[in-house]
């Protein structure tokens, strides 16, 4: 795998089939930053997309990054309980 992920502590654990959170009172947010390296020698876009803020509570930043070969760069996620609120009336 060409790149690798450094990160001290991540209270969300993703894959490709659910996104996990930790539980959080109402009006509390959780981030974590993580700096993905690129091993290989090739350049790379990386592009993160999330769920819907609304939906899923998770805003990342920067969505997309321009990750040279041998290079780092830093990206930032933030979990926001708010989500937990969401109920028809607000979808619409």
């Amino acid at each position: 795998m060409p790149f690798t992920c450094n990160v001290i502590k991540c209270p969300i654990k993703i894959d490709k089939s659910r996104i996990e959170f930790v539980s959080l009172p109402e009006t509390e947010f959780s981030e974590v930053v993580m700096q993905l390296t690129n091993d290989s020698s090739k350049d790379y876009i990386i592009e993160l997309v999330p769920p819907n803020l609304k939906i899923s509570g998770l805003l990342i930043n920067p969505l997309v990054t321009d990750l040279k070969a041998g290079k780092s760069s830093l990206v930032c996620i933030r979990y926001n309980s708010e989500f937990r609120d969401l109920s028809y009336a607000r979808m619409q």
